[in-house]
């Protein structure tokens, strides 16, 4: 359960809404409150650099689990992410 006045830190920025949402739903199921911020500014699926960036905010508490938890999807599941963790300048890369 998400409390109102929880503080949230953007944690994931990438271009692609349904890996936004894959990730927000793996959060969310592991108990980590997550949200995205949707900044395409046209409803057609264009990618002009952060004009259709989508960004995951989550419980500033809970960085380090959120980045542990994705960093594990990727090598459980041998994916590679288009986007990138909010303090990198590059896509994380797998282990």
């Amino acid at each position: 359960m998400k409390r109102r006045d929880e503080e949230f830190t953007e944690f994931f920025v990438t271009p692609s809404p349904i890996e936004a949402d894959y990730l927000r739903l793996a959060l969310s199921d592991n108990g980590i409150p997550c949200f995205i911020r949707d900044l395409r500014i046209t409803s057609y699926p264009v990618h002009v650099k952060n004009m259709a960036e989508q960004r995951l905010y989550v419980a500033t508490g809970n960085l380090e689990k959120a980045r542990a938890l994705v960093l594990q999807i990727m090598e459980d599941q041998g994916i590679t992410l288009e986007g990138r963790f909010s303090d990198e300048e590059d896509p994380p890369s797998q282990s």
